[in-house]
């Protein structure tokens, strides 16, 4: 471990990213107690991947009861998302049809792992997931049978695939994402 000053960081930022590149922790103190800690992606990663492993085990422990507080949570999120009336974003959204709240709540009852729940401006509710390895997955449910899913992985090309809009589907995707 490393303690250096923010100005000689940045009077030599190259040769304090190479050396945490390297592997070193670099503590940069500041004012207030607000340091710094500078690490390589590849540490971060590892730090992020082991919590959200954790988190994900966590999830997914049936005796747990941080998922029904989040899936909980959820619910409540739905019924704020139900009382939304046309223009609730400030534009021209409409309000979201009460069978695409009703649907939606089935589905959080039954999902495995919870995820962050949005509105859009399309009639339609959208489900975020994002995983240790820094990708991110938006599954848009809508009134029809199917669901569009669309993942943007951290180092690679983003895509777009369809799946039926059953929580069994879902579930299903979660889990291969997540790997």
């Amino acid at each position: 471990m490393i303690i250096a000053k923010q100005m000689e960081i940045r009077d030599n930022i190259k040769s304090y990213f190479d050396t945490a590149y390297d592997g070193e922790v670099i503590i940069v103190p500041r004012k207030n107690g607000k340091n710094v800690v500078i690490i390589s992606e590849n540490e971060y990663t590892k730090m992020n991947k082991d919590h959200l492993s954790s988190y994900y085990s966590h999830l997914t422990s049936s005796d747990h009861d941080d998922s029904a507080t989040i899936k909980s949570a959820n619910l409540k999120k739905l019924d704020e998302i139900s009382a939304l009336k046309d223009g609730w974003n400030g534009d021209d959204a409409p309000a979201l049809p009460s069978t695409l709240i009703k649907k939606v709540r089935a589905l959080i009852k039954a999902l495995t792992i919870q995820p962050e729940i949005f509105p859009t401006g399309l009639k339609t509710i959208q489900l975020e997931y994002d995983n240790s390895r820094h990708d991110h997955m938006e599954i848009e449910i809508g009134l029809s049978g199917d669901a569009e899913v669309f993942v943007a992985p951290y180092d690679d090309k983003e895509y777009c695939e369809t799946i039926r809009s059953t929580a069994a589907a879902i579930n299903e995707r979660v889990v291969a994402f997540y790997g």
